[in-house]
């Protein structure tokens, strides 16, 4: 006989479901928290489409970061025979950041249009929006060297010439006046967009590198590497998904 009072615990039942998860935004709301996990997810559902727009990002970190470390000496004694300054492969400094960046990072940012948008551009539209990149990303380096704030800024402003073109086959001339358009259409959405797929970035690279470095300069040169080759194609597709965000918002507007 059960005791009065007492009330015993259903066991949950073998074949209950959880609750169905609330479908996304639509891109017009989608908000930036939306936008990271719609990048994760589709950098996952494509991965091996995605993956290889992570070698421009690798190959122009492997080839003009500095690696190594210096060793010094306390004065008065002579180096020992494997003293060096630390380098990088192609030397020189931020200009040969500048051109190797624009060519490749723009190959790659175009990629990812292509990718995400499922645009199928004439050969000769995306040559033209290959050469605006180049031309949009040409102060991008120099803005990151004061922090990356004033690049992400410049970015969330004119970084939609490329996909202006490409996608909706704008001129040059209009594809700039488009970028400021779908720019002023959710500002904040852009560059806080941006700007939250950048400290993502940097955040996980820093573990990853935590976890992949096996000391010295060969271990260093290698965790890099693998760490923005797998994480960089999150920066081009996330940049896509951002375009998609205000070419909604804008024409919400109208």
């Amino acid at each position: 006989m059960a005791r009065k009072g007492k009330t015993r615990a259903e066991p949950p039942m073998a074949g209950r479901r959880e609750a169905p998860r609330p479908d996304p935004l639509p891109p017009d709301r989608r908000t930036i928290g939306q936008l990271v996990a719609e990048t994760i997810s589709f950098y996952r559902h494509h991965f091996f489409q995605t993956i290889p727009l992570g070698l421009s990002f690798a190959a122009v970190t492997q080839l003009t970061a500095v690696f190594g470390r210096r060793h010094t000496e306390p004065m008065g004694h002579p180096p020992w025979k494997d003293f060096r300054e630390p380098h990088s492969l192609l030397g020189g400094g931020i200009e040969t950041v500048i051109a190797l960046g624009a060519l490749l990072l723009t190959l790659s940012y175009i990629a990812g249009i292509v990718l995400v948008t499922g645009a199928k551009p004439e050969f000769a539209r995306i040559l033209a929006a290959y050469g605006v990149g180049v031309l949009v990303y040409l102060p991008v380096p120099f803005l990151a060297q004061l922090l990356v704030l004033p690049a992400v800024l410049y970015l969330a402003a004119f970084g939609w010439t490329v996909p202006a073109m490409v996608v909706e086959g704008r001129g040059f001339r209009e594809a700039f006046g488009r970028s400021l358009r779908l720019a002023r259409s959710d500002y904040v959405h852009a560059a806080g967009g941006l700007a939250t797929l950048v400290i993502l970035f940097v955040v996980i690279r820093l573990m990853l590198l935590f976890f992949l470095r096996t000391g010295g300069e060969a271990g260093e040169r290698l965790a890099v590497a693998l760490a923005d080759f797998v994480l960089s194609p999150m920066l081009f597709v996330g940049s896509a998904i951002v375009y998609i965000d205000l070419a909604a918002r804008e024409q919400g507007s109208e």
